[in-house]
């Protein structure tokens, strides 16, 4: 006898259809799962609504015609409802991932399609879902229209955004986030969009997670309980609107870019460098598959060499380092 095969049920829910507009796009998702819908509100309802309320079954079908990515996502129930680590394989416009029979996931990206299945074992950890199955599958579209993910985070005042640089544990985020505190606006915190243009960066600025020792540079995260990350690490998150109403921007203007050294007992210092001086540095602040990118290197250089480069001596006293920011954002022409 051969081995038997078992087959995914029909989705035990009525299917439902809700809009976003993440980074200018228009992104579908159909599910039948209120943890889904849940997860993609909170990956992409701060960019706002997007369209339509249909009136009839030929206006739904034009709808669906004018989404740029359709996401559908679905939940299922399995006897084994174990994780594993996830896998990832890419051929061509193909990916595919999964976790085990609890989540898989597969898009084409030429075609602007996802589809998965994902149990309640994987829906239950929210951060888990959305990072490696919701946030890959809008990230793999992003690549397939134009944009240009870095590793990075970004600022901006009255529209125009400085790209901070620099290899995990420089203080990226802690320098972010402070300026968010003030009269700045967080655009990202660990990875910033290059639009296909190159003039605008885009981020996801509505949640920073930091270090617990950030509590004695902060004093309002006081009290708030460090969560595991999917990398091992503890950290604090932090809703930053909540924090202050109008902190965050999901885009702002590509105005000049940021490298940073961390200098622990000594004071922050500013100065300019040019875009070759400033490769290797850029290069070792690199992560993950951003080199793999087609034409990376060009558009790197591009995006060094068409406005200020500077380098920030990040010190102990963080308000001077933010101080240092403000001027180079009125100076930037």
């Amino acid at each position: 006898m051969g081995r038997e095969i078992s087959y995914l049920a029909a989705p035990t829910g009525t299917p439902r259809e809700a809009w976003f507009r993440p980074m200018g796009l228009a992104v579908r998702l159909v599910t039948d799962s209120p943890e889904i819908l849940a997860a993609a509100t909170a990956t992409f309802g701060g960019y706002g609504a997007h369209p339509p309320e249909t009136a009839d079954a030929a206006d739904a079908a034009d709808a669906a015609d004018a989404a740029d990515a359709t996401f559908r996502l679905f939940a299922h129930g399995v006897e084994d409802d174990t994780l594993g680590a996830p896998l990832l394989r890419v051929d061509g416009s193909l990916v595919y991932q999964t976790a085990g029979r609890g989540a898989t996931l597969v898009i084409d990206r030429a075609a602007g399609a996802a589809f998965g299945y994902f149990s309640p074992a994987a829906l239950a950890d929210p951060a888990f879902f959305r990072w490696h199955f919701l946030d890959l599958a809008f990230f793999f579209f992003l690549e397939e229209r134009g944009f240009l993910g870095l590793h990075g985070s970004a600022l901006a005042r009255d529209g125009r955004g400085l790209l901070l640089r620099a290899p995990c544990g420089q203080g990226k985020s802690t320098l972010t986030y402070a300026a968010a505190r003030r009269r700045f606006q967080a655009v990202a915190e660990d990875i910033v969009w290059i639009a296909p243009d190159g003039g605008a960066l885009w981020g996801m600025p509505w949640t920073f997670h930091l270090l617990p020792d950030a509590v004695r540079l902060f004093p309002e995260l006081d009290g708030r309980a460090p969560v595991r990350q999917l990398n091992g690490e503890e950290k604090i998150a932090v809703d930053l609107e909540n924090l202050r109403p109008g902190s965050t921007a999901p885009s702002a203007e590509a105005a000049g870019v940021l490298l940073l050294r961390r200098r622990p007992g000594a004071r922050s210092r500013l100065e300019a460098t040019t875009p070759s001086a400033a490769w290797e540095e850029w290069l070792a602040g690199g992560a993950s598959r951003e080199s793999e990118v087609p034409g990376y290197e060009e558009r790197a250089r591009a995006l060094l060499a068409g406005r200020p480069v500077h380098r920030l001596e990040l010190g102990d006293d963080l308000e001077e380092a933010v101080d240092l920011l403000e001027g180079l954002l009125e100076k930037s022409p």
